[in-house]
C-alpha cells in the first residue's frame, strides 16, 4: 500500500513515518509542502494521504481539495492540534475522509491507516 505523509515538522513527520511503517505500508512518501506533494501525488497514485491542516505554502483546504482531484479514490486524512468541532466540520466539508486531533487522536489515526493497509492486503491479487 503507498501511503504519502504530508506534515512540515520534520520531528512529527519522522516520527509519524515510523508508526505508520510499522503497520505495514509498503511504500510511504514524505513531503513538507502542497507544491511537492501535487507532483508527488500525481505521480505515486497513493491510497491514502495523511496531512497536516497547516502546510507553510498553501492553505490546507486547497491542498485538500487538489488531493481529492488527483487521487480521487485515495482515503483522505486530515490532523491537526487544533481541533474544535467547526474546524473538524469545515475539513470533512472540504473533503476530508477523516479528521484526528493531534493531541489526543493519533491512536485513532493509526487505526484507520492499519484498517485500510489490512484491507488492501486482502484485496491484493
Amino acid at each position: 500500500m503507498k501511503l504519502l505523509l504530508v506534515e512540515p515538522s520534520i520531528l512529527l513527520r519522522e516520527r509519524l513515518a515510523a508508526m505508520l511503517a510499522s503497520l505495514g505500508c509498503a511504500e510511504i512518501v514524505e513531503s513538507t509542502a502542497a507544491e511537492d506533494t501535487n507532483r508527488i501525488m500525481r505521480l505515486m497514485q497513493p491510497e491514502i494521504v495523511v496531512m497536516d491542516a497547516r502546510l507553510p505554502d498553501e492553505g490546507g483546504c486547497e491542498a485538500l481539495a487538489r488531493a481529492r482531484h488527483a487521487c480521487p479514490s485515495a482515503c483522505l486524512i486530515v490532523m491537526s492540534s487544533y481541533s474544535s468541532e467547526p474546524y473538524r466540520k469545515r475539513w470533512l466539508q472540504a473533503g476530508a475522509d477523516h479528521f484526528f486531533d493531534l493531541s489526543a487522536q493519533l491512536d485513532l489515526l493509526l487505526n484507520v491507516v492499519r484498517r485500510h493497509s489490512q484491507a488492501h492486503l486482502r484485496a491484493a491479487p
